[in-house]
């Protein structure tokens, strides 16, 4: 049976418990209230600062600043796609140029050596290696064929690169014969062994078809 001294000292316990916990609602109620009031504020304050910037740029200060980011921005890019777009018609026009200049050398350099009777001929008709005899483009006349074919690699891609690199390869080889040919007199008869091993490489070459257009 509990005595009135502990009774009250019970009594006195649930009090303490009564106000801390009244203590602790007061206080979390402020809190609350507090942030709720910054919310608002911040709320109110970005409201306000979305109001003036709108303000802003309905002003005919803001109209200007905002044109001339846009005009400013559309320029450059209009003049980076038409720079682009420059860069790309010159490559394809180089191409172009390049590529029939090649045809052309090579067919006339064929048809000579077809036509050969002596080592001399044979040494005329591959001169078309280090220059045209009829160029189509002029300014192309006296680069090698070995040349064309590096600018060319230069401007292709993919499997077209490689084909360039092939070609290049083929047109190094018949450099190399041609070198030997260079040895032996010009009145030599061309024998049929040769004839057709210069042949088969300027078809080799003349086959791998680069799709420049």
């Amino acid at each position: 049976m509990l005595t009135d001294e502990k009774k009250k000292l019970i009594e006195l316990e649930e009090q303490y418990r009564h106000d801390i916990k009244k203590s602790l609602e007061a206080e979390a109620h402020v809190l609350a209230s507090e942030v709720s009031n910054v919310v608002s504020e911040v709320k109110a304050g970005g409201d306000k600062l979305g109001a003036q910037i709108m303000v802003f740029l309905n002003s005919s200060v803001g109209m200007w600043l905002l044109s001339s980011v846009v005009i400013t921005g559309g320029a450059a890019v209009f003049q980076q796609i038409q720079h682009q777009y420059e860069v790309n018609q010159k490559n394809q026009a180089q191409l172009i140029s390049y590529k029939f200049e090649i045809e052309n050398r090579l067919d006339n350099m064929a048809y000579a050596l077809r036509q050969a009777k002596t080592v001399g001929d044979a040494k005329a008709a591959l001169g078309g290696l280090f220059k045209s005899k009829y160029p189509l483009t002029p300014e192309l006349q006296n680069r090698s064929l070995e040349s064309l074919y590096l600018n060319i690699y230069e401007l292709l891609s993919g499997t077209q690169q490689q084909k360039a690199q092939s070609a290049i390869d083929l047109v190094r080889q018949i450099g190399e014969a041609e070198i030997l040919l260079q040895s032996e007199p010009d009145a030599k008869p061309i024998g049929d062994q040769e004839r057709i091993g210069f042949s088969k490489l300027i078809k080799s070459i003349q086959a791998l078809h680069l799709k420049v257009t």
